[in-house]
């Protein structure tokens, strides 16, 4: 495994002949100068050219420019003229000073050139790690991760890349690639699977026909990420190696992450269905015991032989047992159905339906349960027909009529309104009962809960989350509001046309 050395190319010929060249326009322009302009003048001239030639240009075509700048000055300005010889031993003085302070000058300018490029390098690779990283924050699934960071290596590189993962076997799988190498088998770059495989064992990066980096987990390499420069034998420098190390270890960290957070995901999934599990048991048992208990009283009553029964006694145990019986299928009912509506598996056989005969239906289905309540009906004649399945709209009303018996004692008013809302139609059950509890409504939607905690009134706290669930499943919403003048009152609201994408049983035919 190597890390790879240094490569970028040196400074090529050219520079030194544009070297050469401000030598001599440097000469040029001392030459025109008046014989009086003084030799000091000239040297200050050359200085100029060498910090400019400086800004530009590598440190040894500097210092050639820093020796070519001296010797024309000798050859040309120091007499003898156009001769390398000296007559006046303290012009080799000002020779040395300015061959000093000439190379001092590109040093200091190489340096502080090299500094800023070093400075702007730093800033681009902060950019970079910054934009991949915002990129990679916002993102939470693994292909998207890794394809965000194929993308800005080859944007970044100028290199085709792939990553890869292990799976639960240790074998290295493909989960994004450059999109111009659709498999990386086929690439012109193509990569060694056994090298990957031993870097994932060795979690070291290595360069052979390509860069092979690890991606380091918490505990052990969970992938690898091939870099395949282009032209194909091109290396990349150790600034560029450097910056794909922290490339790999900003998506090793970000897998991480994402692996972390399914598993904590799964964790509280998995949580919420045990909870919503020992709830529902507990809850079913508690209220299937009454009902159960009743059952069983009245049975063992026909059952002794030693009580003679009358035709009203017997009819009114035959009751309670059946009344409680259906009782127990309605809770069982309501579970099912909830389950159905909420996990997708209940498809909507919608038909156009008038409201008022959805609401005649539902008042006939809980005449008996609601005969010591006043029921008043505000159902406009001119309500445009709506597309729904007609059980579940029954259904809904039969549960807040029966919520409203629940909760009001009776002789009290219950009130059915219905009004057209734009491309909705709204229906309101409303009371003139005690209200809703302290606190938010909302939570009476939420499952298992109850509007009071008595223990005599029977149910488990399913019945709003039935009738949100089946108002979702038609494109609405069901929603609690306290009445001004006192009482609770719950809004349904449904589409005229019912929800996108729904289909009526005859389409479906």
């Amino acid at each position: 495994m190597t890390g790879g050395s240094d490569l970028s190319p040196p400074r090529s010929w050219p520079d030194y002949l544009r070297a050469q060249a401000i030598t001599v326009l440097c000469t040029a322009l001392a030459w025109q100068l008046p014989s009086d302009f003084g030799l000091v003048n000239i040297v200050m001239l050359y200085l100029l050219g060498t910090a400019l030639g400086a800004l530009r240009l590598g440190r040894g075509p500097i210092v050639a420019l820093a020796i070519a700048n001296m010797l024309a000055f000798d050859y040309f300005f120091v007499p003898p003229v156009f001769s390398f010889d000296v007559e006046d031993i303290r012009y080799l003085f000002t020779l040395g000073v300015m061959l000093i302070v000439a190379l001092v000058i590109a040093n200091l300018m190489v340096s502080i050139r090299r500094h800023r490029e070093v400075a702007d390098a730093r800033e681009q690779r902060t950019a970079v790690l910054y934009a991949m990283s915002r990129e990679l924050t916002a993102t939470t699934d693994a292909k998207a991760m890794a394809a965000a960071a194929v993308r800005h290596i080859c944007a970044v590189f100028h290199s085709t890349a792939v990553v890869l993962m292990t799976d639960a076997q240790g074998s290295l799988t493909p989960i994004s690639i450059t999109q111009d190498c659709a498999d990386p088998r086929s690439c012109p770059q193509s990569f060694d699977l056994e090298l990957a495989q031993e870097v994932v064992a060795q979690g070291e990066r290595c360069i052979k026909n390509a860069v092979y980096l690890p991606l380091r987990g918490s505990r052990r390499v969970k992938g690898v990420i091939v870099v395949c420069p282009q032209p194909p034998n091109r290396a990349l420098p150790d600034e560029q190696l450097n910056l794909l190390d922290a490339f790999a270890a900003q998506l090793a960290l970000s897998l991480q992450r994402a692996r972390l957070a399914e598993a904590a995901e799964a964790a509280r999934l998995s949580a919420e269905r045990a909870l919503l599990r020992n709830t529902l048991l507990a809850s079913i048992s508690h209220d299937l015991r009454t009902p159960l208990s009743a059952i069983a009283g009245a049975g063992s009553l026909i059952a002794q032989p030693q009580y003679a029964l009358n035709v009203d006694r017997r009819t009114t145990l035959g009751r309670l047992i059946e009344h409680k019986a259906r009782d127990m299928t309605q809770l069982l009912t309501n579970v099912l159905d909830l389950v159905q509506m909420e996990f997708g598996g209940r498809a909507l056989r919608s038909d156009w339906h008038a409201v008022d005969d959805l609401v005649a239906l539902a008042l006939r289905g809980s005449e008996s349960r609601l005969a010591q309540w006043r029921i008043v009906l505000n159902l406009p004649s001119d309500l445009p027909l709506i597309s729904v399945e007609p059980t579940l709209i029954v259904q809904i009303l039969s549960n807040l009529l029966e919520n409203a018996a629940k909760y009001t004692p009776p002789g009290t008013t219950i009130t059915i309104s219905a009004a057209e809302r734009g491309e909705s139609i709204m229906i309101s059950v409303a009371d003139d009962g005690p209200g809703f509890p302290p606190g938010d409504p909302e939570r009476l939607f939420e499952k298992f809960q109850r509007g009071r905690s008595e223990s005599n009134i029977v149910g488990v706290g399913l019945g709003l989350a039935i009738c949100r669930a089946a108002a979702n499943l038609h494109g609405g919403n069901v929603r609690a509001l306290n009445n001004p003048g006192g009482g609770a009152r719950f809004e349904i609201s449904l589409p005229v046309t019912g929800p996108a994408g729904a289909q009526t049983a005859a389409e479906a035919h």
